[in-house]
């Protein structure tokens, strides 16, 4: 009887430590079946903490094209109805008007992407081979996406047929580490040079605007230049 006594806390310890280790190897299967989205260690890497930061990373990158790009339609305003990229082609691209020359887009305040650049462009620009006050020259920056907050559209044969305008045209500047106007992406940052009401005055179509403020198109360029470099408001104002 006291053999059997002293073996019962004997038997009582196997059998807990028994449960103990099935609730161990038990975790550690689940662990191993769902990860933990922290890592264990600093360093370590895998499980949902890499999937999470590749999705971030992916959203990041799709935002930043949307910003950049996305022109939501506005084409339709700024190419069908004031029909800008007329003017920007001028008469020898198919357009009309004199056109707007790389020099005329930076002195209304457009920004130039110098990475969207191919590098013997660069190279050419260095070396001055490129005509800046071709109208040409800015078609080309155009179709590398390279004037900033700009968005073109060209037909079959080349030729400029409308643009829009991205949220990048009044909320992106460049650090002008090329030249001034011709630099580095400064997303999220104001365009205070930009003159918004330069560039729509150079629109070929202004019946919208002469229709909506009941006001003939002498007065509506009056009123668009008035504006100046930073200002975004289309404020009917007594000049």
């Amino acid at each position: 009887m006291q053999s059997r006594a002293r073996t019962r806390p004997l038997i009582a310890l196997y059998v807990s430590l028994v449960i103990v280790g099935l609730a161990m190897a038990s975790c550690t299967s689940s662990e191993s079946r769902h990860p933990t989205p922290m890592s264990a260690s600093p360093g370590a890497r895998g499980g949902f903490a890499d999937v999470i930061a590749q999705n971030a990373a992916t959203m990041l990158e799709q935002g930043r094209q949307t910003f950049r790009f996305d022109t939501f339609g506005s084409e339709a305003f700024w190419g069908d109805a004031l029909q800008l990229h007329r003017a920007i082609a001028g008469a020898n691209l198919g357009g009309v008007g004199p056109g707007v020359s790389p020099k005329t887009a930076l002195a209304v305040g457009l920004k130039v992407d110098a990475e969207a650049l191919p590098a013997p462009l660069v190279e050419q620009i260095k070396q001055g081979k490129i005509d800046l006050e071709d109208p040409a020259t800015t078609l080309a920056l155009l179709k590398l996406n390279a004037v900033v907050g700009v968005t073109s559209f060209f037909n079959e044969a080349g030729g400029l047929k409308s643009v829009g305008l991205t949220c990048a045209f009044c909320h992106s500047t460049v650090d002008d580490s090329f030249a001034p106007g011709i630099g580095r992406r400064l997303d999220g940052r104001a365009a205070r040079d930009l003159n918004v009401g330069a560039i729509v005055s150079l629109a070929p179509n202004l019946k919208p605007f002469t229709d909506l403020l009941k006001l003939d198109v002498a007065t509506v360029k009056k009123v668009l230049e008035s504006w100046g470099p930073g200002r975004f408001d289309a404020e009917r104002r007594k000049i």
